[in-house]
């Protein structure tokens, strides 16, 4: 080859990757050229350029549309809303103000509904956080047959495990009362509710021979747990009224219609305050039966009397009721349908009267019967007096009715009076006092 020839080949070679390089980018710029065309044809596209810049992230925007959330071929939720934003990584879905979601047990049964300003989902962790006013109604719960609302800052949903939580204060009502919880959870696929330090009013009507009445009854507690056929519950209080009662520990089993409460328990009302340590409860239509054992300590409360006219001395009746009563028994059976209540097993109630003075009375068993405002006592009936009387009978019949109080030993009495030299020789001639 002779010297031109390789001089034009070596120079071929060396503009052949400028050639290449050069087709490279006008093909780069052809395809540019063209999609850009194609985008302003494509109407989707042209759509997509006028998105405002604060959806430019987003992957999908929807408008009303109507979600069902499920796990597997069981629906958990169907949410009704304005707007879905879904962004282009898919981790958080938002939607704009939740007209409604409608939530299903196991059963695909509807449990209750919520409604919210704002919602926003968590696609990988399958959590819905409902915010903006969000209002919860629970219509199928362990309280009763009747709806339950619920109104907080936020309710926590968690989809993989099927619960609800809202672990700021909680504000509820129903027909018949309302109530605040500092926190609650929810757990959708067993029905259990858990409540922490709440505190419920609920009006009762009262019917009553004249015209029915209403009555608030305040109930508080530390720690409760709700299930469909057992609840329990711990530090316990509840007013009614001018009467408040507190238990340590509770449990309540529907199915059986009976409760138990155990620990320290406490009964106080402006007649008599109560202490003992179990507490049973049957609530059956054919069984209204209340015991109470174990450490049982009573406080009859001294009545508060009008003094004697001027002039006149104050009788010992009188008397004994302006002190109270303090008493002990193994057991108290309350048939409150009757309004009757047992007490067996070592009674003993002690009386300080006047002038440091005590009254005793030791009975086997005792009945009251509340209508007609009578105390039986049966069995080795004592009543001792140190220094003055000891008397014993096998019955006593007392009657507490206002003003016309008396004792009845129908079977008899026999016992001892005591007194001093110098009281006989104040006995006047006739024997009378």
């Amino acid at each position: 080859m002779s010297a031109p020839e390789r001089a034009v080949f070596q120079g071929a070679r060396l503009g052949r990757p400028l050639l290449q390089l050069a087709l490279v980018v006008l093909t780069t710029l052809t395809l540019l050229w063209g999609v850009e065309l194609l985008r302003r044809q494509d109407p989707f596209l042209r759509t997509r350029a006028n998105i405002p810049p604060d959806l430019q992230n987003l992957e999908l925007y929807l408008e009303r549309p109507t979600l069902t959330l499920r796990d597997g071929a069981r629906p958990l939720a169907t949410l009704q809303i304005d707007a879905l934003e879904i962004e282009r990584n898919r981790v958080h879905w938002r939607a704009k103000r939740l007209r409604q979601a409608t939530l299903y047990d196991k059963q695909g049964r509807a449990l209750g509904t919520a409604h919210a300003d704002e919602l926003l989902y968590n696609f990988p962790a399958k959590r819905l956080y409902i915010a903006g006013n969000p209002t919860l109604t629970i219509r199928r719960h362990p309280l009763g047959d009747f709806p339950l609302t619920v109104h907080t800052a936020w309710v926590n949903w968690d989809l993989r495990a099927q619960q609800i939580r809202i672990e700021q204060p909680i504000r509820l009502h129903w027909q018949e009362g309302h109530g605040t919880i500092q926190k609650l959870r929810w757990d959708l696929a067993s029905g259990t509710i858990e409540l922490e330090r709440g505190a419920f009013r609920v009006s009762h009507t009262l019917t009553q021979e004249r015209a029915p009445s209403k009555r608030k009854v305040d109930i508080e507690w530390d720690w409760a747990q709700l299930r469909s056929d057992y609840s329990e519950g711990k530090g316990l209080r509840l007013r009614d009224g001018d009467t408040s009662a507190f238990a340590e520990r509770a449990q309540v089993y529907d199915r059986k219609q009976y409760a138990v409460a155990t620990g320290t328990l406490r009964l106080e009302d402006p007649r008599i305050d109560i202490e003992g340590a179990k507490l049973e409860i049957w609530y059956a239509e054919n069984q209204k039966r209340a015991l109470l054992q174990q450490n049982i300590r009573m406080r009859i409360k001294p009545r508060k009397t009008e003094p004697p006219p001027e002039g006149e001395g104050e009788s010992e009746l009188e008397q004994a009721k302006r002190y109270p009563i303090d008493a002990t028994c193994d057991q108290i059976e309350y048939l409150y349908r009757r309004k009757v209540a047992y007490l067996r097993g070592n009674i003993r109630a002690v009386q300080q009267l006047a002038d440091g003075r005590t009254r005793t009375l030791v009975a086997d068993e005792a009945e009251y019967d509340q209508k007609a405002e009578q105390l039986i006592l049966r069995g080795k009936v004592i009543v001792d007096e140190p220094d003055r009387v000891r008397l014993e009978m096998p019955l006593a019949i007392v009657s507490l009715v206002e003003g016309a109080e008396d004792v009845m030993t129908p079977q008899g009495v026999r016992g001892v009076f005591y007194y001093s030299d110098e009281e006989e020789e104040e006995t006047p001639t006739n024997g009378t006092r």
